[in-house]
């Protein structure tokens, strides 16, 4: 862990931007574990760079109630828990389904062909066991999608949101059974945007996101797969 802030950057205009973006990236897929003391002069040393950009960066992080002071010792990374499960997950419908909504009027057919390209490899690495190639194509198909919308602020967000995501991913991981699940819900997804069907694919996206919020609470409070959680909703 030591080696994240061993790195060297060169000194830029936004270093503070390029130290927050390292550090919540490192937070949110926890490459810095919970209960790591974050010291803003060890983090400067390691990084090459003077403290200034380094505190602004921390400040910015407890802003986003990532991070929190405390006194004399630096900033300890805060904690997810269920509620932000369920925060993160609603808030990730609204800004996906709105994206969707923007995104299905301006669908292509090369852009059907670069979501059933991203089916296939997705399929592929499901079926050779790549659990971190799964999850990557995972998040492509929904960035995809999003970025059809040509909404800026609502890749943004929804970017934002699917990172804070992997917090929880990076506890549970992400079991075989999910995976399958969720590539049966991308495959009918890109069937109903064929269609330009936005009521079946708002659904669609909105029961994919539940689902998927439903079994990663389940996994994140037993510690393990319990009971399957179909693609229905049922338990």
């Amino acid at each position: 862990m030591e080696s994240l802030f061993n790195i060297k950057i060169e000194k830029k205009p936004h270093l503070r931007r390029v130290v927050y973006e390292h550090l919540k990236d490192a937070i949110l897929t926890g490459a810095i574990p919970k209960g790591t003391r974050l010291i803003e002069s060890k983090i400067a040393e390691g990084l090459g760079i003077s403290r200034t950009p380094v505190r602004e960066a921390l400040h910015a992080l407890e802003r986003d109630m990532l991070i929190i002071a405390i006194d004399k010792v630096g900033y300890e990374i805060i904690d997810t828990d269920i509620e932000d499960l369920e925060e993160i997950s609603e808030l990730r419908k609204t800004v996906e389904v709105l994206a969707l909504k923007k995104a299905i009027s301006n669908l292509t057919d090369m852009d059907v062909a670069t979501l059933e390209r991203n089916l296939e490899r997705s399929e592929e690495a499901l079926r050779e066991h790549r659990g971190e190639d799964f999850i990557e194509l995972d998040a492509e198909f929904h960035k995809t999608i999003c970025s059809l919308s040509k909404r800026e602020r609502l890749i943004r967000m929804a970017e934002g949101l699917r990172k804070e995501m992997q917090r929880f991913r990076s506890k549970t991981k992400l079991h075989g059974e999910l995976s399958k699940e969720s590539l049966k819900f991308h495959r009918m997804i890109v069937e109903s945007l064929k269609e330009k069907n936005y009521r079946k694919a708002k659904k669609l996206l909105k029961d994919h996101i539940e689902h998927a919020k439903r079994y990663t609470k389940m996994v994140f409070l037993d510690g393990k797969v319990g009971q399957e959680v179909t693609i229905h909703g049922k338990t």
